[in-house]
Parts: C-alpha cells; sequence; structure tokens
C-alpha cells in the first residue's frame, strides 16, 4: 500500500493530539470495590501529593515513545507513590482500570505484566533485574483491535490475577500499545505508523505510543508460584515486529499480528 493511500485513509488521526488519550483515575475490585487511580487534572498539582495506587503518569495524557527507555517501566518519568498504598486483591480476583477516555480507531494490543517487589513497592520501581512476567494479552480478533474493545466497553479493562500466585506486594502494570504510531513531516505532527522501511525512504522520524500504567497491590491468598524473566526496559525494542507495524494493510496482515513481550505465563 502506497504511503499516499495510508495518509489519505487516515487522515482524520492527524487532528487527534495526545490530550485525545487517556489516564487511569479509578480502579474497581472484583466488580465492588472502587479505589482512586492517578487523576491527571489534580494530583499533580495537589500538595502534599496524595497517596495513590496507580503510579503517576503524565500532565497531558502523553505517550512512551521509546520502548527502549526507563520510560516504559511505569510510564514517563517512573515516580515512586509519593507515600506507601496498596490496594488488596484476592488471588484470582479482578482488577479493572477504568480509564477517563480512549479514542476509537487507536489500535493496537491491551497488555498486562506484573512482577512482586522488592521488599515494599513503595520504594521500588521494578526498573532493574527481570522481575516481570506476562499474565495476559488481547491483540485483534473478529475484526477488532484489543485497543477498541476497550474504548467500547465504557474505556474498561479487567485484569484477572493468576490464581497460584504466592501472596505479596506487586506491580500490575496495565498497557496500551498504539500502533497507528507517529511521523513528522514538514514540522506538523500526525500519529501514524507506517512500515519502518517506507519511513526510512520518506527521510521520517518515528515515534511509537506506547500507553503503560503501573497499580501497587498487595495479593492474598493464593499459592507458590513466583515466576519472572522479563526487564522493564529491555523487553521491547523500536523495530520489534509487535511494535514497529502497519495496522492499515488488512484483515490477513492485522490477524498475523504477534505482540510483543512474548508468551503469557503459565502460573
Amino acid at each position: 500500500m502506497k504511503l499516499q493511500t495510508v495518509l489519505a485513509a487516515t487522515a482524520a488521526a492527524c487532528a487527534q493530539s495526545v490530550y485525545a488519550h487517556g489516564y487511569v483515575p479509578w480502579l474497581r475490585i472484583d466488580g465492588t470495590k472502587v479505589v482512586p487511580g492517578w487523576n491527571v487534572p489534580t494530583d499533580p498539582y495537589t500538595n502534599p501529593t496524595p497517596a495513590r495506587v496507580v503510579r503517576r503518569t503524565p500532565n497531558d495524557s502523553g505517550f512512551v515513545s521509546n520502548p527502549a527507555s526507563g520510560d516504559i517501566t511505569c510510564s514517563i518519568g517512573n515516580y515512586l507513590p509519593s507515600s506507601p498504598v496498596t490496594v488488596s486483591v484476592p488471588a484470582g480476583g479482578k482488577v479493572e482500570f477504568l480509564w477517563n477516555s480512549w479514542p476509537l480507531g487507536h489500535y493496537g494490543p491491551v497488555i498486562n505484566y506484573m512482577a512482586k517487589c522488592s521488599g515494599s513497592c513503595s520504594t521500588w520501581k521494578g526498573d532493574t533485574g527481570k522481575p516481570w512476567f506476562k499474565i495476559s494479552q488481547e491483540t485483534y480478533a473478529n475484526g477488532q483491535w484489543a485497543a477498541d474493545k476497550l474504548a467500547k466497553n465504557n474505556a474498561t479493562w479487567a485484569v484477572n490475577i493468576p490464581k497460584n500466585l504466592a501472596a505479596g506486594e506487586y506491580l500490575l502494570r496495565h498497557e496500551i500499545i498504539a500502533l497507528h504510531g507517529g511521523a513528522s513531516i514538514g514540522g506538523a505532527q500526525c500519529t501514524y505508523l507506517f512500515h519502518y522501511s517506507s519511513m526510512q525512504s520518506q527521510g521520517l522520524m518515528i515515534y511509537q505510543q506506547v500507553y503503560p500504567v503501573c497499580a501497587q497491590i498487595t495479593v492474598t491468598g493464593g499459592g507458590s508460584a513466583n515466576p519472572s524473566g522479563l526487564a522493564f526496559p529491555g523487553a521491547y525494542s523500536a523495530t520489534d515486529p509487535g511494535i514497529l507495524f502497519n495496522p492499515y494493510l488488512g484483515e490477513a496482515s492485522n490477524a498475523a499480528y504477534v505482540a510483543p513481550g512474548g508468551p503469557v505465563t503459565s502460573v
């Protein structure tokens, strides 16, 4: 497919800024208990900074553009919480991420990881070693990307905590990868992702859009499983097939998409 054709087919996306994306102001535990996440319009400007179970995300609801950078762990800045706080979730329980919004047409997978905190999550960033493991993912099925599924479900995504996971404090990393990507053309920024070779031939810059959100949880009950093996940063690179991917090539291409980060861990 020619670059000009893709541009024409997706020109409406150019008007969307990072403000059109979202953040997670609330979590819901097992369908009933609702706890505050990170509220972008107020929390950064409140003194003292409020204690939140969701770690700080950008004031502009923006994205991590370099999937190999330190920001990939838990969003831009990879902030520690202002004070020790977690939310208790039983092993086998459900955590719902309640986004304030998510736009249709920002195609991509929804992927969820966990890492057992070394001591208290309040002092642990999760950005060294290989403590992470993938617990679930959805990509493209029945003609729909997972990110659009989230958008149509009141911008909500449910994550099931593995039943056999050992008790303790964990970071739960929930992530949307927006595959429409980005390019700088004559100084005007639009949000598209084209095939890497096409972009290079046009002399364009490539910006992936990764939206990681980390919640601090305490898993109760459970079993003895203590999986690990992935690093953030380290699990992704800018040229991974699951990140450098053109979602405008049709059904067959999208159906063959493989998410980055390897398979879901058996727990």
